[in-house]
């Protein structure tokens, strides 16, 4: 049963942990930060739901999505890494797009592309690993 102050917890510490992961995601390539630990600080965020509410809610909210998160991540870090061939001849070389938007400019690149493959991964694989290691205490307090 989960206790009282894993649940507030939870209620406040899961926004700010996807809001930071935001962050390091698109500010990872120049900053510190990146696609690996914006996935590792999305996974704290699931493991604080399932500490709070069970690996049942976890696995009915997010289980089915978790192996095609893997696979989809995984072609996008691949292809990203693959478009530096076609345009320069060479792997993993960055290729820069500008998307102008009235005064703002955004600026999205393979490396951008890249972080948010290894994200998707990252994210997955850690969360469906810590949904594997709360099934034997399940089972334990059964």
């Amino acid at each position: 049963m989960p206790e009282i102050y894993l649940s507030l917890l939870d209620r406040i510490l899961t926004p700010v942990l996807l809001m930071l992961a935001v962050v390091f995601l698109l500010a990872g390539h120049n900053a510190p930060g990146g696609g690996f630990i914006a996935g590792l600080v999305v996974a704290t965020a699931f493991l604080m739901q399932i500490l709070a509410r069970g690996d049942q809610f976890v696995r009915r909210l997010i289980g089915t999505y978790l192996q095609p998160a893997m696979g989809v991540g995984l072609l996008i870090a691949v292809f990203s890494a693959l478009l530096g061939i076609g345009h320069y001849g060479v792997f993993f070389q960055g290729i820069w797009w500008k998307i102008s938007l009235g005064d703002f400019v955004l600026e999205l690149g393979s490396p951008t592309t890249f972080d948010i493959g290894v994200f998707m991964v990252v994210s997955a694989f850690v969360t469906s690993y810590l949904l594997e290691l709360s099934r034997p205490a399940e089972r334990a307090n059964k």
